[in-house]
């Protein structure tokens, strides 16, 4: 069955991510963000893609601090509300109930019971017509201790498989198993 070019979310998992931010006047935001990629495998590099306008883009232009709340199951619905439209002075987290910690490294705050955490500052960004490809240098990635049992996730990611949100499904196999194919995959430094 072939689908609208732009309905490929269909067939491709989505992290299901809430972006935490602080405007510089020191409200904080929150608001879910599924178009969530690292860059490269070896690279401290994250990229979001934010649509035009968004208050998390303005607030990340301003204070050029994010982080990246990976959402699981347990706290789905409520971190999805945080979708609603509130004015930019009003606090999402606070409006929709939300608990909050204290970051590591940057100021915007991490949800409590996110399955981890990927605290990061602006290093570019890239405009299209109506999106910025947002690229920031993560300071610190986390686990939440809360969803560790014997170093193994007790509580996965939730992903967007349009129109679903689904659980991270089983293991299928390690990557170990695949290491004489991938130690040919390198990442060069440019030479210069």
């Amino acid at each position: 069955m072939e689908l609208q070019p732009e309905m490929f979310k269909k067939i491709l998992p989505l992290p299901v991510t809430v972006i935490t931010t602080i405007s510089s006047r020191g409200i904080a935001n929150a608001a879910p963000y599924s178009c969530v990629i690292p860059i490269l495998r070896p690279l401290d590099l994250i990229a979001i893609a934010s649509a035009l306008p968004r208050d998390t883009l303005k607030n990340i232009r301003e204070t050029g601090e994010f982080v990246v709340n990976v959402i699981g199951p347990s706290i789905l619905r409520k971190a999805i509300r945080t979708a609603r439209s509130y004015p930019p002075d009003v606090n999402e987290l606070e409006m929709e109930h939300i608990e909050t910690i204290s970051s590591r490294r940057v100021a915007p705050p991490r949800i409590r019971d996110a399955v981890g955490w990927i605290e990061a500052r602006l290093d570019r960004e890239v405009p299209g017509e109506r999106y910025v490809l947002v690229i920031g240098k993560v300071v610190c990635t986390e686990i939440n201790d809360k969803f560790l049992v014997e170093d193994e996730l007790s509580e996965l990611p939730t992903v967007l498989m349009f129109p679903h949100f689904r659980r991270i499904g089983e293991v299928v196999a390690k990557r170990d198993e695949f290491a004489d194919a991938l130690d040919t995959i390198r990442f060069e430094e440019q030479q210069g």
